[in-house]
């Protein structure tokens, strides 16, 4: 495990995150758990303190602002706290057409899926570097190759950080620290459920059960892999969207929005 002690796991609460928090804990790793909502982080790190001998820090915190990042890295740096491995899994998501938006929940949503990434990455990746060993692990989506009407952003958000990992993971070749994007498709989990009626149109195959794609993300990160995709149908996917021309895969994912 290459002494990578402690894991720093954003959005926590609920979950992918939640279930990572499970991972990573029965992988004994000790666990800095971030999110918005407090009581939340205190049950799941009440739940993981009975189950493993990890320990678990809980820091309630909106990392939507733009010194939020700092503002962790700076309060882990003087709890003398050392991140080995960074889960950037904090995310929003925003199913509407973007002329009917709300901007500021738009501009949120690039702060937390974009800027909070690159910065949270940039402040604790040094120290990485520094040791010669650590993970970088971020999640994008299935969305991360193809465009997606009626989550527009959403969509290019998560294109952004798959572009993002591949790069930074060439970076830092030979460095000791890998960098893997985690790009799930459909995940039975509460962002789904709330993305305005979407999850009826998917079909049960397309959805992963979070707890075992925590697993299998976790496995592909200490491998060292790059882009880990989950579920054979979503390899299938991605495939057909890569390698069949652009304005076939836009014509067909706008037909499936106007159909929704």
């Amino acid at each position: 495990m290459q002494n990578l002690n402690t894991a720093l796991i954003t959005g926590a609460s609920e979950g992918i995150g939640r279930c990572f928090a499970d991972i990573y804990a029965k992988h004994q790793h000790n666990l800095v758990l971030v999110a918005r909502n407090n009581d939340k982080l205190q049950q799941v790190a009440d739940e993981i303190r009975a189950k493993y001998a990890v320990d678990v820090l809980v820091i309630a915190m909106d990392l939507v602002p733009s010194d939020a990042a700092l503002q962790l890295f700076t309060q882990l740096q003087e709890a003398q706290i050392d991140i080995d491995i960074l889960v950037n899994n904090a995310g929003m998501m925003q199913v509407e057409k973007l002329y009917v938006s709300n901007l500021q929940q738009l501009n949120n949503l690039l702060q937390l899926n974009v800027v909070s990434v690159v910065n949270l990455t940039r402040y604790f990746m040094q120290a990485m570097i520094t040791r010669g060993r650590g993970k970088i692990v971020n999640l994008g989506y299935i969305a991360s190759f193809m465009p997606t009407p009626n989550f527009a952003a959403y969509g290019a958000s998560k294109a952004f950080v798959l572009s993002f990992s591949e790069a930074l993971a060439e970076e830092l070749r030979g460095t000791g620290v890998s960098v893997t994007c985690v790009c799930p498709g459909m995940t039975e989990t509460k962002m789904l459920s709330h993305a305005d009626g979407l999850e009826r149109f998917i079909p049960g195959f397309l959805k992963a059960e979070p707890m075992q794609l925590a697993e299998q993300a976790y496995k592909a990160s200490m491998k060292g892999d790059v882009v880990f995709l989950d579920k054979l149908a979503n390899k299938l996917v991605v495939q057909w969207a890569t390698h069949y021309p652009r304005w076939m895969v836009r014509s067909v994912n706008g037909l499936f929005s106007r159909f929704k």
